[in-house]
């Protein structure tokens, strides 16, 4: 007699046959093939503990060639698959039943289509590991498996011996389950909360979800601890599970081990089943378990089912498998007696002899403190950088209180007069709040909460916008109010000079209409897509456990870039006009500042194509793009304010404030020079107090320092004209014509 196994590939699953040959037919020619003795419908090989059910069906099958046995598998409990096997055996016809089955149920739904299954073929079923109901009790022909109760209440007994070895009294316990359709699910609750004394309070008891048990218990702890539960031990049904719990804990240093981490806030872990990792009994991290043999489950069961074919009985319906507590001082040395048979403890067991970590974060977005549950750990801006911005907020403040001390005290000197001291007041203003913005970028989730990192991101952006937008409009309309003001003055215009009056009123339109339209797109940007703290993982292993993430601001949605590329392309055609206009009223520059406005905007514009494009390159590396912003803030407002403000301060310390040569690039004296000269036509610009005819020159050697272009203009020719002012009213010209 010849004892061998096939494997047969059905609709269903994967099957498997262990029979005996005393016939030439081909075992697998199912027109012929009798129906097998006994057949198994328990989940695959693909994890341990049926992993160990498998080797204790093949030596039962082994060690009784007289019987044929087939397998149907189900996966590693898909729910799906179970139904279909099931239904696959209600389906076969009743010439083609097995004398007995013998079934592992994975749920209350599996358990409804076993009862189905008995009540259309009235075949015997030997229930393997689920217990079995009332009605289960009456009606199916026995159970062989663990008794749930004595399992659990082993765990409850070594977690009060834990406790009391700690010395911790009111200890708080959480306990993590089996899915709430495990039969057994109450039944195991209710025996470990009897086993435990007063001193012990189960402050939660989880089901956890299939398929991934042991991610569902590492979840459930990162969810405890983000909450700020206290707890000082875990029960698990499983030790599988308590692996997802342990990994959890251990990222927080947390496990508790005898006279290495033994604080306050370790935590004690207990489990059962034995089909964890033998490494954490022997470590000490795991406190003990309870020992559970899937090989003696198939053994009981194959026995069940001989002695009823043999028999036509059972004489006890109801057998469990021994469940004795092991722990990480008494595994090693442990023997277990079942069936006639001595074992030895560690050959039972389903347990890996290492723990290879599978389990942790596997999304960003489901813990709101991605940092601290990440293997790697999240990337930061060094605080060393973070430093570094805050000197430059302080230097640029510094510069902004002192010039706004300084414009006030020599706010009637010529100097300032002339360069219109309430858009130089906006310039400042607008300073500060651009440099401002370089705070709310100093943070990151070491020191603040998601709630004030979004509303730094927030601030950040607004500040940063509507800063510029403030210093760049009001350099447009400064010089916008020359150009208006000294037209009659140009090349191409009537010869008969006009009077023209344009006050800060007329060309506040570019300050207020730049900053309204600015806060339009950001109000639809933020109503529809909010910048906002995230953080994202930048580094997976192949299971999708997040390894390293970085945290930074930024917007979800796929058109995040949207926004910031408008607010950009807005920003950066506004300085190519101020560029335009300083161009313009390059002849007038005492007046306009034209040549300091086409540097410090000429700095503006390279500043902004540079930062936005290197900060668009920066990806996740969040240290080169807050260098970048925040010296794109610091160098912006900087370049403003020594280009456009302190050189006239610095005349003014210097005494020289009403120092001021109003004469234009050298050019020839005609007509209409002088009409415009005696009429006092820069009207818009100041008050005239008297106007020196002896500067009506057309020596061009007289103002050779004058008439040298710049590297960045080529004058046209233009009358000279000197000229005092000090208020930007308009000129008394019958005053101005008297005094002439």
């Amino acid at each position: 007699m010849r004892f061998f196994t096939t494997f047969l590939l059905s609709a269903v699953s994967m099957t498997v046959t262990a029979q005996t040959t005393t016939s030439s037919n081909n075992i697998n020619n199912s027109t012929t093939k009798p129906p097998p003795d006994i057949v198994f419908i328990v989940p695959d090989r693909s994890t341990p503990y049926p992993n160990g059910l498998h080797n204790g069906i093949l030596t039962s099958a082994y060690n009784r060639a007289d019987i044929s046995v087939e397998v149907v598998e189900y996966g590693n409990y898909v729910q799906s698959l179970s139904l279909e096997a099931l239904n696959a055996a209600i389906d076969t016809p009743m010439d083609q039943q097995p004398k007995v089955y013998c079934i592992w149920p994975m749920d209350v739904e599996s358990k409804r289509l076993v009862g189905k299954l008995y009540e259309t073929h009235n075949v015997p079923i030997v229930q393997i590991n689920q217990l079995p109901d009332d009605w289960e009790l009456d009606h199916l022909l026995g159970y062989a498996g663990p008794k749930d109760a004595e399992r659990a209440g082993n765990a409850g007994i070594m977690m009060v011996d834990a406790m009391k070895e700690r010395g911790v009294t009111n200890a708080k316990v959480i306990a993590l389950g089996y899915p709430a359709t495990y039969g057994g699910y109450p039944l195991s609750i209710e025996a470990f909360r009897t086993s435990i004394d007063s001193s012990i309070d189960i402050v939660k008891e989880t089901p956890l979800a299939r398929p991934d048990l042991r991610q569902s218990a590492y979840m459930e702890i990162v969810n405890l601890i983000d909450n700020n539960v206290e707890f000082n031990g875990v029960y698990a049904m499983d030790d599988d599970i308590l692996l997802g719990a342990y990994d959890a804990l251990n990222d927080q240093g947390r496990v508790y081990v005898k006279g290495k981490n033994d604080g306050p806030d370790a935590v004690t872990l207990v489990g059962t089943v034995c089909n964890g990792a033998r490494e954490l009994l022997e470590n000490g991290e795991q406190y003990g378990t309870t020992i559970q043999a899937p090989f003696l489950e198939a053994a009981l069961a194959f026995e069940q089912a001989i002695e009823y074919m043999e028999t036509g009985k059972l004489n006890q319906t109801i057998r469990f498998t021994p469940n004795p507590i092991a722990t990480g001082e008494s595994w090693d040395g442990m023997v277990v007696e079942f069936l006639g048979v001595a074992y030895a403890v560690d050959s039972l067991c389903t347990w890996n002899l290492f723990h290879e970590r599978i389990n942790g974060l596997m999304d960003t977005a489901d813990t709101q403190n991605v940092c601290s549950w990440v293997v790697e750990g999240c990337v930061f801006v060094p605080k060393g950088l973070f430093i570094a911005g805050y000197a430059m907020v302080a230097i640029n403040y510094l510069l902004i209180v002192v010039s706004s001390i300084l414009l006030f005290i020599y706010r009637k000197k010529k100097v300032v007069t002339l360069a219109q001291p309430a858009f130089l007041a906006l310039i400042l203003v607008g300073s500060a709040v651009d440099t401002t913005s370089i705070i709310f970028m100093s943070r990151d989730s070491r020191d603040y909460t998601t709630a004030e990192l979004d509303a730094g991101c927030a601030a950040f952006v607004w500040l940063l916008t509507l800063g510029q937008m403030l210093t760049n409009a009001t350099l447009v309309a400064k010089i916008y109010r020359v150009k208006k003001v000294t037209a009659q003055l140009r090349p191409g215009t009537s010869s008969i000079a006009k009077k023209t009056k344009v006050t800060a009123k007329d060309v506040a339109f570019f300050i207020i209409g730049g900053l309204v339209v600015d806060i339009v797109i950001l109000g639809v940007w933020f109503g529809t897509d909010p910048f906002k703290w995230s953080i994202s993982a930048t580094s997976e292993d192949f299971n999708g456990l997040v390894l390293q993430a970085v945290g930074q601001c930024s917007s979800d949605g796929t058109n995040s870039w949207v926004f910031p590329m408008i607010i950009v392309i807005l920003h950066l055609l506004l300085l190519i006009y101020a560029n335009v206009l300083a161009y313009q009223t390059r002849a007038f520059h005492r007046i306009s500042d034209s040549k300091m406005a086409a540097v410090s905007v000429f700095n503006s514009i390279q500043l902004l194509i540079i930062a936005t494009i290197i900060v668009a390159m920066s990806g996740n590396n969040v240290a080169i793009a807050y260098i970048i912003k925040a010296c794109y803030a610091f160098l912006n407002n900087f370049g403003v304010i020594a280009l456009m403000i302190l050189p006239k301060l610095y005349q003014c310390l210097l005494n020289k404030g009403d120092d001021v040569n109003l004469a234009m690039s050298g050019v020839r004296n005609n007509a209409r020079a002088q009409h415009t000269a005696q009429q006092g036509n820069i009207s818009g610009l100041g008050n005239v107090s008297h106007i020196n005819r002896a500067s009506l020159t057309s020596d061009r050697a007289s103002s050779a320092e004058d008439m040298t272009p710049s590297s960045t203009f080529k004058r046209p020719s233009e009358p000279a004209i000197a000229e005092e002012g000090d208020d930007f009213v308009d000129n008394d010209v019958d005053k101005i014509a008297k005094e002439s």
